[in-house]
């Protein structure tokens, strides 16, 4: 079989099972013998395989080797492959050869001096092998590199069965002119793009994970935002995701793509009785803690990313289809930015010398067919080698980003969307400091900026929660306030079905509402703590404690024996 790639394998020789195996420029071979000792020709066994290392993890374990070939067309393949995989039938090992381009001999008998070429290979290399890519100590880890050096060579060994979508064309020089430059002027685009390399920092600044969603109608530019995004790392064919998954789908694919930006499209796909759920998944960055084979628990995945999500509705929109309600926390692990930017040009706010916001379109989705990946790996060199460095910057610019940007009035809620906004313009600043996005200074800022007061206008200074708690009770006391209170001045029985409570008129006229423990508590502290719920609303001013501060106050109600107690709400209006 020929080779393409360069001569640089060395020559291996070594006895097994009365013969012996060789590694060639022309393959690997066996050199049998027949029953009466004599020596039989040599027989083909796959194009050349070298056996580089053998690796294993922190703790001596997940022993596997890694494995370096070239296919036809002269491209290198690694694969740090799990010794695991070969106890069986080892069927799946020889697909992931063939499939990059390793020739197998068609036959069971070459299969199976393969499995033992691999396993008694005399190897002296060692590696460390890791399960997930990014950040390793001072090393990054990708499909295809570790950049950064540990003193002893890192590999990824993945398991799953999802590949990275990670790939390269073209340069970081044609990737900033004809890409990056057509995202000047667009506060979204540049914030997409932004965000693509801030997910490579977030480890270094110590931020948390967290999402952003475009949201906004259908060819509003939602989709291409995606794809200038997935452009710095991948093919944004093969890089952009979808929402339509399982959540152990989404756990799978956070898994690979931690210390990166994994983008998903069609929010409106997924599960709407699984929306939250999965917002959370991704946001928290830990699985679910499985059972191994042997039955012992086995530790659930863990990441650290950025999500850069699109769709027509918001997560709020979509968990009301199943019935359910989305919490302060759901919505601030996904900031939900509105699509349009308010130019009348969906997403876009410059044309950049287009005559259409539909031919910028065109432009930037060719372009991004043509350019992508190389940034991205020209990024992580650089962010490699100045790592040490950067932590102290990074946390003080967004530091002063969030100071920009967040009222004095602002609850701590959306103090950590800020931060997330001021991390995604610290990388934008950056990545045009080292010279990859052809911006000027100050637009990754600005852009941020911009989405960032589009997000806290739908959002909200106070805190979101609490005012949902406010806008629950309002709502109980306007809509049953009059047919399921009893009026306690009334001087002739009155039949209330399904009755909440009692009121009484003030002085002034209005009206308090003494509501009964089981109903506060089924009703008004639907779906909240009911701590949380006296907090929030004797803040707004809803809830009238006893003078000794307790949350109810003890009444002689008519209908009832005994004296009871009776939470006291007084119905505050929405601009009161």
């Amino acid at each position: 079989m020929h080779n393409p790639g360069p001569d640089k394998f060395p020559n291996v020789s070594f006895d097994y099972a009365g013969g012996h195996f060789e590694l060639t420029p022309a393959g690997v071979h066996y050199f049998g013998r027949d029953k009466e000792g004599k020596k039989q020709p040599a027989r083909l066994i796959c194009s050349p395989l070298h056996i580089m290392a053998m690796t294993r993890d922190a703790q001596s374990s997940s022993w596997g080797l890694l494995l370096e070939w070239w296919d036809e067309d002269g491209k290198r393949h690694q694969w740090a492959m799990p010794l695991e995989s070969l106890e069986g039938d080892s069927a799946e090992v020889w697909r992931r050869l063939a499939s990059e381009g390793l020739k197998i001999w068609p036959s069971q008998g070459a299969r199976t001096l393969l499995a033992a070429y691999l396993k008694l290979c005399p190897v002296e290399a060692r590696a460390v092998c890791v399960d997930r890519l990014g950040w390793h100590g001072g090393v990054y880890v990708t499909p295809e590199q570790s950049i950064g050096d540990c003193g002893q060579l890192v590999v990824l060994q993945n398991q799953h069965a999802l590949e990275p979508a990670f790939s390269e064309a073209g340069t970081p020089e044609n990737w900033r002119e004809n890409v990056a430059a057509l995202a000047c002027g667009n506060s979204r685009l540049v914030l997409a793009l932004s965000i693509a390399f801030a997910a490579g920092l977030a480890d270094v600044a110590g931020l948390e994970s967290g999402g952003f969603h475009f949201r906004g109608a259908s060819s509003s530019g939602k989709s291409t935002a995606l794809k200038l995004a997935a452009s710095v790392w991948g093919n944004p064919a093969a890089y952009v995701r979808l929402w339509r998954s399982t959540t152990n789908g989404l756990e799978g694919l956070a898994a690979l793509h931690n210390d990166g930006i994994l983008i998903l499209d069609e929010i409106g796909q997924i599960d709407s009785g699984a929306a939250g759920d999965a917002a959370y998944l991704l946001a928290n960055g830990q699985g679910k803690v499985r059972a191994s084979r042997n039955g012992m628990a086995k530790p659930g995945q863990r990441w650290r990313l950025l999500f850069l999500s699109a769709g027509e509705e918001t997560l709020t929109a979509i968990m009301e289809r199943a019935g359910k309600k989305t919490s302060a926390g759901q919505e601030i692990r996904l900031a939900d930015i509105e699509a349009n930017a308010g130019a009348d040009m969906g997403m876009f706010e410059a044309l950049n010398g287009y005559p259409s916001a539909a031919d910028l379109t065109t432009a930037i989705q060719n372009a991004t067919l043509r350019h992508y990946g190389s940034v991205g790996m020209r990024w992580l060199q650089h962010i490699v080698a100045d790592r040490t460095l950067l932590a102290e910057p990074l946390r003080e610019e967004m530091h002063q980003f969030v100071a920009s940007v967040l009222p004095k009035v602002a609850a701590g809620q959306a103090q950590r969307v800020a931060y997330r906004f001021g991390l995604a313009a610290a990388a934008g600043e950056l990545a045009t400091r080292y010279g990859l996005t052809g911006w000027p200074v100050g637009e990754a800022i600005q852009a941020a900026k911009t989405c960032f007061n589009a997000w806290l206008a739908n959002f909200g200074e106070g805190n979101r929660e609490e005012r949902a708690i406010v806008t629950q009770a309002r709502a109980f006391i306007e809509q049953d306030g009059a047919s399921r209170f009893e009026d306690m001045t009334a001087d002739h029985e009155q039949r209330i079905p399904n009755r909440a409570g009692y009121f009484r008129t003030r002085e002034d006229g209005s009206r308090e509402f003494l509501v009964l423990p089981e109903a506060f508590k089924s009703e008004i502290c639907q779906g909240y703590d009911d701590k949380t719920v006296k907090q929030a609303l004797t803040a707004a001013g809803m809830l009238v404690r006893a003078k000794d501060g307790k949350p109810t106050q003890v009444f002689r109600l008519p209908g009832l024996s005994t004296t009871a107690r009776a939470y006291v709400l007084r119905y505050i209006g929405e601009h009161t």
